[in-house]
């Protein structure tokens, strides 16, 4: 199966220069926890997810509508291919830790986001994606080690 087959393409995004308010009423709307920051162009710069808006407001004290979306530091982008098998996107995701990836193609503009409730919906009657959803929700409930990044490290996939 291939994550084409269980991505959402009707995804909620913002721009840089969107507040994070804007970020948070998207993921009201959408009824998701990740919003995917574009250019004009289509192009992904990142991510926010819900964790983020909280604590990007948090730690600088100001409401979430003084925070522009390209404000924030935003690690190198996560993400797969329409093409890619589902058993490689939920690999991925359990190196990474994440729940979610966007989905792109090859000019990094955004075609959609593959997420583990995506898949566990529509994929998982294939045990060998069942031990991998199992394994990613294994690796993303142990406690995360600290690392320190550099700005503008690029991370290997």
């Amino acid at each position: 199966m291939k994550v084409f087959e269980v991505m959402t393409t009707d995804v909620g995004v913002c721009r840089p220069e969107d507040n994070l308010s804007r970020a948070a009423q998207i993921m009201w709307e959408k009824d998701c926890g990740i919003v995917p920051v574009v250019t004009a162009a289509g192009r992904v710069v990142g991510v926010i997810t819900d964790r983020d808006i909280a604590i990007a407001a948090g730690t600088r004290d100001l409401p979430p509508s003084s925070i522009k979306a390209g404000e924030m530091n935003f690690r190198p982008l996560k993400a797969c291919a329409a093409a890619d098998k589902i058993k490689d996107a939920l690999k991925r995701m359990r190196k990474h830790r994440l729940r979610r990836l966007c989905v792109t193609n090859e000019a990094q503009e955004l075609v959609g986001v593959v997420s583990l409730r995506d898949i566990i919906l529509r994929a998982s009657e294939q045990e060998s994606v069942r031990e991998l959803i199992f394994s990613t929700f294994y690796a993303l409930a142990k406690p995360a080690p600290i690392v320190l990044e550099e700005l503008g490290e690029t991370a290997d996939d």
